[in-house]
């Protein structure tokens, strides 16, 4: 098959969609031909040959992603060669049901070729009342019409999946979950933990814990910010920003450089809202870290929360923090757990090839 896939951002640019959008690239092109087609970021530009995928980085807006709603809309050159691209196409694989760069594969699309899009976040209940309520415009008017138009929409969060499967149906909702790179992120020894923190920067003898996160209000980085105990530091990554002295902050480390991120921590505090299934958490678990998370129930269709410490609410994320930082043994049972699970359950060969049976029975006989 040639298989086009459209995403708003793709590497460099820091996030989750973007690893995940790149590792199905790098999945599918092992046995298929695969265009990609996002936007620039930095002095990457222009079409590219990487993993054996052809990429198209389209000039674009960012604006938007000061106020931490990363939404950009492409711009100007090569747009019409991206969409001849995409109009080549087999089955066309968007990410996000919002972005600019899933109405292009929409606008691209011929007759009788099929269109999957992975939704990552369905509906955020943001606190902003107006960014609540251009959501729900954008559903009613975008979202919905891109979902009535594709084969199938998937989910890899059970609370997106049943918000999904309660708007559009059942019939019309795939669930996958995502993997990991059980070799790249991998336990790190003592030796090894010296040297990633050597690298960072971070004091070699206190116990950290990390945050992962763009700059965005449904991280909730404040609130963990305001409940940093003695007994540990913070340690930032995920954006440029500003940050009170206390914390460490590396800013928006490059993806080669998470591994020693997740090396160097103690542990990961994530207390995000409206997440599909954080990446940063599979990475930090398969790294042997242990994890507090703010428990979302659409996380149980993607990991047992008896891998990790699976918090209510932010005050309980915070006791469980002080539990974390003060308990060598605590963190090192909940390190095997998370070790043991993303090893036994999360593979990228077998999330692709379940993206591929979706997109062959979709496209079988009509080639």
């Amino acid at each position: 098959m040639r298989i086009g896939i459209t995403a708003h951002s793709y590497p460099p640019h820091v996030g989750g969609v973007e690893i995940i959008a790149q590792q199905l690239a790098r999945g599918f092109a092992r046995s298929h031909e695969v265009i990609v087609v996002s936007t620039a970021w930095q002095d990457r530009t222009g079409i590219s040959m990487e993993d054996g995928a052809i990429v198209h980085r389209l000039p674009s807006w960012h604006g938007s992603e000061a106020r931490g709603v990363p939404y950009t809309i492409p711009l100007g050159p090569g747009t019409r060669r991206a969409m001849a691209a995409l109009r080549s196409c087999d089955v066309l694989h968007a990410h996000g049901s919002l972005y600019a760069t899933t109405l292009l594969a929409l606008l691209a699309r011929r007759r009788h070729v099929p269109l999957f899009v992975t939704e990552h976040v369905g509906f955020v209940s943001y606190s902003s009342t107006l960014l609540s309520d251009v959501q729900r415009l954008a559903w009613s008017s975008i979202g919905d019409r891109v979902v009535g138009r594709s084969a199938r929409v998937v989910a890899y969060n059970s609370r997106v999946r049943d918000w999904l499967a309660a708007r559009f149906g059942n019939d019309a909702v795939a669930f996958i979950t995502n993997g990991v790179d059980t070799v790249r992120f991998h336990p790190a020894g003592l030796e090894e933990r010296r040297a990633a923190r050597a690298r960072l920067g971070l004091p070699p003898a206190e116990v950290l814990a990390l945050f992962v996160g763009r700059a965005a209000q449904k991280k909730n980085l404040d609130a963990v910010m305001e409940h940093a105990a003695s007994e540990y530091r913070l340690v930032v990554c995920g954006a440029d920003r500003t940050l009170p002295g206390h914390v460490l902050n590396l800013g928006a480390l490059p993806y080669a450089a998470m591994s020693d991120a997740f090396a160097a921590a103690d542990f990961l505090l994530h207390p995000a809202i409206g997440e599909g299934f954080p990446v940063a958490v599979q990475e930090a678990m398969a790294s042997g870290l242990p994890v507090a998370i703010l428990w979302d129930s659409g996380y149980a269709g993607s990991v047992d929360p008896d891998a990790l410490i699976a918090a209510p609410s932010l005050d309980d994320l915070r006791q469980a923090a002080s539990r974390l930082a003060s308990s060598p043994e605590l963190r090192e049972e909940f390190g095997r757990r998370a070790r043991d699970f993303a090893v036994r359950n999360w593979s990228w060969d077998v999330t692709v090839d379940r993206y591929l049976d979706l997109f062959r029975t979709a496209t079988d006989g009509k080639r």
